[in-house]
């Protein structure tokens, strides 16, 4: 039955593929700028090797599974700055671990400690950390990352007009606005003569040696942060999101397959140079947000990106968006993720997926928060545990004085 399925699986190039397509830009592209600009990564090496493993993952799951940068990983690395040769080392190391906990099946057993409510309250992390970042992007002083124009009154009318369009192309025309949205804000920007920053250039592949010697640095400052993030996020959500939203297509997709394409897709670009990737729910939920419905749309989304890589000008050319349109676009992704707690199914899950949440805004650490997540799950079982024996106890008290009484009564009647 699976298998005919899959026959029939096709991809789609429709208007909503094209739009769907483009409702991750809001986490993709800051996370893509950053590294570019703090880690001395070349924009055609990034968006190449991404657009690869989208163009392979849209082939194979038929649903549009997001790839994106590993956030922990690319928030690590910007603020300290680390070489491009240790950040695709990291890529290669923490391919190798996926392949190895997907084929060994570890990563099935490992679910079990992610049941419905921490995984929506990893969903829920990842929505208030994203809608903080889209707060962020929002009130930057500037309007282009090159820092020439001044932001000034211009961010209340983009914000506004953004989400305006947003809105109205839902609601209103009922067609995806988010293409048209990116495309007009690059063409503003063109006819402005907005000069985008330089990215310092390159090949799209770098082949070279692993830095082998820098292992402990790269799994205690890198992977050990990550880990959680993208079993929580990554696999175990991203998963659940895509049964969500997607649920007579996505047939392909289980924790072990993305789990195993992570791993792959890391193992590539560790050989070639660039900067680690994952699946995020994030990620599948914005595409849903903007219209996508087949692998189409990460598909589309891939070709673009290869050619932004082998085309130098095209690349630049996504600096030409305005900040805080990336933001609003993000938020809008944020809060598609954040009310996906509200299809738990009793206050005790909502209890324990609110405190991954909060925890993870206010820590920004998803270790924490998930650690603190399953204590407070652990100890909510313990009271409904007590709470039921107390009631079956009663119970038991209940009738065994209701036995009693009445073998008082017939032992008093038999007596008179």
């Amino acid at each position: 039955m699976i298998a005919e399925k899959e026959v029939q699986l096709k991809n789609r190039y429709s208007l909503s593929e094209f739009s769907g397509a483009v409702g991750d830009l809001g986490t993709t592209l800051p996370l893509a700028f950053a590294l570019i600009i703090s880690n001395g990564f070349p924009a055609g090496r990034i968006f190449f090797l991404w657009g690869v493993v989208y163009l392979v993952t849209g082939w194979y799951y038929k649903v549009p599974v997001s790839v994106q940068p590993l956030k922990a990983m690319a928030v690590i690395a910007i603020t300290a700055g680390f070489s491009t040769g240790m950040l695709s080392t990291a890529a290669l190391m923490y391919g190798l671990l996926f392949v190895l906990l997907s084929g060994t099946g570890l990563i099935s057993y490992l679910e079990k400690w992610f049941s419905q409510a921490i995984v929506r309250g990893v969903q829920l992390g990842i929505g208030l950390l994203l809608a903080q970042k889209a707060l962020s992007l929002i009130y930057k002083k500037t309007l282009y990352l090159n820092g020439e124009v001044p932001a000034g009154k211009w961010i209340f009318l983009l914000v506004a007009a953004t989400i305006f369009l947003l809105i109205a192309g839902r609601y209103i025309f009922k067609k995806p606005v988010a293409l048209f949205i990116i495309l007009g804000s690059i063409l503003s920007g063109l006819l402005l003569g907005i000069h985008p920053v330089s990215s310092g250039g390159g090949p799209p592949v770098l082949f070279s040696m692993p830095e082998w010697s820098r292992w402990a640095n790269i799994l205690i400052l890198l992977i050990i942060p990550q880990i959680p993030l993208t079993l929580g996020n990554a696999v175990y959500a991203a998963n659940d999101a895509c049964h969500e939203f997607w649920p007579e297509r996505s047939v392909r997709v289980s924790p072990g397959k993305l789990g195993g394409s992570i791993g792959l897709a890391n193992i590539l670009i560790g050989l070639t140079g660039g900067f680690p990737v994952c699946h995020g729910a994030g990620g599948m939920a914005a595409h849903h947000r903007f219209g996508a419905k087949t692998g189409g749309t990460t598909i589309i989304l891939g070709g673009a990106f290869i050619l932004l890589g082998l085309v130098d000008k095209l690349s630049l050319s996504l600096f030409l968006i305005p900040i805080p349109i990336l933001g609003t676009l993000l938020f809008f992704d944020s809060w598609q993720m954040i009310i996906l707690i509200r299809r738990l199914p009793n206050y005790s899950a909502v209890a324990a997926a609110s405190v991954v949440g909060i925890v993870s805004l206010v820590t920004h650490n998803l270790t924490i928060a998930l650690l603190a997540g399953l204590i407070t799950e652990r100890i909510l079982k313990i009271e409904r545990l007590h709470g039921a024996l107390e009631k079956v106890a009663g119970r038991r008290i209940s009738q065994n004085f209701y036995q009693y009484l009445i073998a008082k009564l017939k032992w008093s009647t038999t007596d008179d």
